[in-house]
């Protein structure tokens, strides 16, 4: 097994700058995400996007509140909202994005596994509501093609969102852009344990 390229840093190993950033972040995400994933190891390390945040503290911080600034314009209702985070990932190929967010579109969302199964891989579900429909098209023309949105195309998700939800989705998407290329450079893989289950499953296959 070849050693992690950002190892998560122990609690005990921490900076004080670190140390400043670890505790905003763990609150952050216990605010923004729950239970829904696993973002700790069981000795408290920070894992997913969080771990690389700690090597370079500074930014822990300003990323967190853009998150939390992104996810206050109003418009994007959460279904249509974690179709674009998931379609997102799955043209980046950002394994543990995708992972985290399927938990997150399961417990919140009424998303099915299958549908979700579909959007991971790259392909629109037919059985998608209109929104969601809107929002998977409109994300996967801006991730996969190169230049403007289509004016057709914008004007289909501001039909549908208004104005300012189809600023919310152009923000999500570049902000899961910018966490899939950061996991992808960082080659931020899944949880152990889930690292496991996949294992398990593909020997069935």
């Amino acid at each position: 097994m070849s050693p992690e390229r950002i190892p998560p840093i122990k609690p005990s190993d921490l900076t004080a700058e670190q140390k400043d950033a670890y505790d905003y972040m763990s609150q952050k995400a216990d605010e923004f995400f729950g239970d829904a994933f696993t973002y700790k190891k069981d000795d408290g390390s920070l894992i997913g996007p969080f771990a690389p945040f700690l090597y370079t503290p500074a930014l822990g911080k300003p990323f967190f509140d853009f998150v939390g600034a992104v996810s206050q314009i109003p418009g994007l209702p959460g279904t249509a909202r974690e179709v674009v985070i998931l379609a997102t990932g799955a043209h980046y190929k950002g394994v543990y994005e995708t992972y985290a967010h399927e938990r997150v579109a399961l417990k919140t969302t009424d998303l099915t596994k299958e549908q979700i199964k579909m959007i991971k891989s790259g392909e629109k579900p037919k059985d998608l509501g209109k929104g969601e429909s809107v929002a998977f098209d409109a994300t996967m023309e801006l991730v996969g093609k190169p230049g403007p949105l289509a004016k057709e195309r914008w004007d289909e998700v501001v039909k549908e969102f208004g104005e300012q939800g189809a600023l919310a989705l152009v923000h999500y998407v570049g902000l899961y852009a910018y966490t899939c290329i950061l996991l992808n450079g960082c080659d931020v893989s899944l949880p152990e344990d889930e690292k496991l289950l996949e294992e398990r499953a593909q020997s069935l296959i």
